[in-house]
């Protein structure tokens, strides 16, 4: 298990200041609304590739009457493999650009901080997950694919920024074919290895057994026309498939200035595997459910794999489920072997992890 040492904030949200070292790896986390609680989440959650569980523009991550000072947030971590290490990410005053440090050292690829840390996150905002942007339910899936093939950040990555120089080339009508060629040709390799995962990832949830779950399961399903080719042909054809494809549509992408055509594109639909009914057409509470369903299987992925379980950042997971939900769904997190936030108004709704996990009462950005 990967376990959380020590955490320090600078100047991040509305903590002027906090070091915090935790006595237990289950951490229930409570207080008023605004008072910090879901800032915490998000320290944690920006330690991993990407822009956090709010998603937030880097400027916005400063203390307000702080902006000149810039911000900062560190963990340092222990894990029976690779011993201590500590990661690092935040801005230095007036520059608005994220940077990591990966044991007090600058990184020069997000990949490297994957490849020791990985973290799975709720939110509440996440309940319309399956009613929302297909980018939104894209996102979510890369996410949970991250933790079991760390690579994944890098092939995304790589993708995005191909994508956007193919993008910028083509708003020039003076661009060079040559350098296109070769942009495409990046393009193609990455997209095909991105939906290889994708494809191999949903087989594997999908094919997963979980007996007697009280949490309803969900069956995946990638839309994209690019992982339908994938399963019938080989690779390398895909790819010829996309470098042409993309070549016919110079014209056209440099009149709406976007890649039309990609893997970007792709949508992945949830259905609740027991009635069949489509996530996006149940209740909130039967979302709220399938969502947790969704971690808890691939927390028995991993297991089965036997990898280290990702952080588990849980922001008001007890909202919107019943009674016994809400039992079994403490009752699975405390018996998982991986460290564990989760937040509330009320800390009594947790009384079920008396002794078994660090309680924090949070006021005004300071640990009580």
């Amino acid at each position: 298990m990967t376990s959380l040492l020590r955490l320090t904030l600078t100047n991040f949200r509305n903590y002027d200041r906090l070091v915090w070292s935790p006595s237990a790896q289950k951490i229930v986390v409570y207080g008023a609304n605004g008072s910090g609680k879901t800032n915490l989440l998000e320290a944690l959650s920006l330690l991993v590739p990407g822009r956090g569980l709010r998603k937030s523009r880097v400027e916005d991550l400063v203390k307000s009457d702080r902006q000149h000072l810039g911000w900062g947030v560190v963990g340092q971590f222990s894990h029976p493999l690779i011993n201590n290490f500590e990661i690092g990410t935040g801005c230095f005053p007036n520059n608005n650009k994220k940077q990591f440090r990966l044991n007090e050292t600058p990184v020069r690829s997000q990949h490297e901080i994957s490849q020791y840390l990985s973290a799975v996150w709720l939110t509440p905002q996440m309940d319309q997950l399956f009613s929302q942007s297909a980018g939104g339910r894209r996102r979510f899936l890369d996410r949970l694919i991250i933790t079991m093939e760390n690579f994944h950040t890098k092939e995304v990555f790589a993708y995005e920024k191909s994508m956007s120089q193919r993008n910028k080339l083509l708003a020039n009508n003076n661009y060079d074919p040559n350098w296109l060629n070769a942009i495409e040709e990046s393009m193609a390799r990455h997209a095909v290895a991105i939906t290889a995962t994708r494809n191999t990832f949903i087989h594997q949830m999908n094919q997963l057994r979980i007996i007697n779950g009280v949490f309803p399961e969900a069956i995946l399903k990638l839309q994209c026309p690019i992982a339908d080719r994938l399963m019938q042909e080989p690779a390398i054809v895909v790819e010829d498939f996309l470098r042409q494809q993309w070549k016919k549509d110079r014209h056209p992408d440099a009149q709406s200035r976007s890649t039309r055509f990609g893997i970007h594109r792709s949508d992945v639909i949830f259905i609740e595997k027991k009635s069949q009914t489509p996530a996006g057409m149940a209740s909130t509470g039967q979302q709220k459910a399938l969502l947790i369903g969704i971690i808890l299987k691939l927390t028995e992925l991993i297991k089965s794999q036997n990898i280290s379980l990702p952080l588990l950042l849980l922001d008001e997971p007890l909202v919107h489920l019943d009674e016994i939900h809400r039992q079994t769904l403490l009752s699975t997190l405390l018996n998982l072997d991986s460290f564990t936030m989760m937040t509330g108004t009320d800390h009594s709704s947790f009384k079920q992890c008396t002794k078994k996990a660090e309680f924090l009462q949070i006021i005004q950005g300071e640990i009580v």
